[in-house]
């Protein structure tokens, strides 16, 4: 637990500045990435499967403290009325993909919901 309390604490740091910890984020990581670690992570709690490999266990550890951290910062930036939507972003993948993939899903949203109604 002290970890992710550090985690939480380090907002107070002098010089912290949600937005840095936001932009750094998201050039490392993409979003597919972060779903397919999170859905990683819940078949493991959902089957009670037990990570055995320390380096894929400290990956992982390392991976959800940066999730924490980036969540912190969101907050901050919605709870202090940070305005964010003037920044340059430099994002992990190019932003036709990001938007096709949007796109992709925008469109798998809605056949699903025609199919509801």
């Amino acid at each position: 637990m002290l970890p992710f309390e550090l985690a939480c604490y380090e907002i107070y740091d002098n010089g912290y500045d949600p937005l840095h910890t936001i932009m750094d984020f998201w050039s490392q990581h993409t979003i597919t990435e972060l779903q397919e670690i999170l859905w990683v992570l819940f078949e493991n709690y959902r089957k009670g499967t037990v990570q055995e490999d320390v380096a894929d266990v400290k990956q992982m550890h390392t991976f959800l403290m940066k999730v924490c951290r980036v969540l912190m910062a969101y907050f901050l930036v919605h709870f202090r009325k940070i305005g964010i939507d003037v920044l340059p972003f430099a994002f992990a993948e190019p932003a036709d993909v990001i938007t096709a993939d949007l796109e992709a899903k925008q469109r798998i949203h809605s056949f699903f919901n025609r199919i509801a109604e």
